[in-house]
């Protein structure tokens, strides 16, 4: 508890010692998040709750299904959640989830398998932002860096997809049954398309507020880079760690080669930031989901997509 106490201490002290640099990092954490977060983000995030909260989801995953039941073990609302969370975009994948789960529409073994794969950088920030950034770096062909940042994780959620299928437990117990059919009745229980749109909004709503106030408390810590005893060109890839949205422009504005600034990109597009990681919890939590199952998973495709973008950028590479 002192130990506590005291890191306390240390933050606050830092943050009022350096106030100008502490505000300047807030209010580039802020910025991101209402100039390109909320604009992108609400308006899948009240589609993809209407869909829940109408039935349409299930819908949606039936077709899904017949198209991709040879690849992946999951039901319907399962392959509905890997759609919203591929084509989407972070946090829709731990949100979909997070809902399907919290409304009993999957188990929570489902849901842990789907969140290792499905919570991805968006395709709409990916082709606006990291495409011309891939151009002005000299990669014409962006192809396999396209391929990297969703291929991989469709191909390791196969993997996981055939593990859940082969994990699932016949369920021979009468009383587990009757559990099972009130937790399907209200799973398909469904709302009036005005009750959605007002359901919607307000958790919505409050789901974006509080991921501005995780992009921007996780900016603002960008403070203690500044005392590293290391690079400038280190802290600011350390820093996209931290946050990602502003990160990206962070990379691309050090001296390294083009070929470096490339790879730390798609490399901290991959894991998504301490910042992705906090806003996840706030999802995760409210179905009772393990936030170390998906670090663990996403550190897992963070390593294999690096090893590739390494691959794919390895001449002259050095960061120091």
């Amino acid at each position: 508890m002192l130990f506590k106490t005291v890191l306390y201490l240390i933050l606050i002290i830092t943050v009022l010692s350096h106030p100008d640099a502490t505000f300047l990092y807030a209010y580039q954490g802020l910025y991101q998040w209402a100039a390109k977060m909320v604009p992108t983000l609400f308006p899948f995030m009240m589609i993809s709750s209407i869909m829940v909260y109408s039935g349409a989801d299930k819908e949606l995953g039936t077709m899904l299904r017949t198209l991709l039941k040879k690849f992946y073990g999951f039901s319907s609302y399962g392959l509905y959640a890997v759609f919203m969370g591929f084509f989407c975009g972070f946090p829709m994948g731990a949100k979909v989830v997070s809902e399907l789960c919290g409304n009993h529409k999957i188990s929570k073994e489902e849901a842990q398998a789907l969140l290792a794969f499905c919570n991805n950088i968006g395709p709409a920030y990916f082709m606006g932002i990291i495409l011309p950034v891939l151009h002005q770096c000299g990669y014409s062909n962006t192809l396999p860096f396209i391929f990297g940042m969703y291929g991989i994780p469709a191909i390791y959620g196969m993997w996981i997809g055939k593990q859940y299928k082969n994990k699932k437990i016949p369920i021979k117990n009468t009383s587990t049954n009757n559990v099972l059919s009130i937790a399907d009745k209200k799973g398909n229980q469904t709302m009036s398309l005005t009750a959605s749109l007002k359901q919607a909004c307000i958790d919505n709503t409050q789901s974006l507020i509080i991921l501005g106030g995780y992009i921007t408390f996780t900016n603002a810590f960008r403070i203690f880079l500044d005392f590293l005893p290391c690079s400038e060109n280190v802290q600011k890839v350390l820093a996209s760690f931290l946050e990602i949205i502003s990160g990206v422009q962070t990379i691309y504005t050090t001296t390294l080669m083009p070929n470096q600034k490339v790879f730390w990109i798609m490399t901290a597009l991959c894991f998504g930031g301490i910042s992705c990681l906090m806003q996840t919890s706030s999802f995760l939590e409210k179905a009772g989901l393990s936030l170390a199952h998906y670090f663990k998973h996403k550190c897992i495709i963070t390593m294999l997509s690096a090893a590739y973008y390494f691959l794919l950028t390895m001449p002259y590479f050095n960061l120091w």
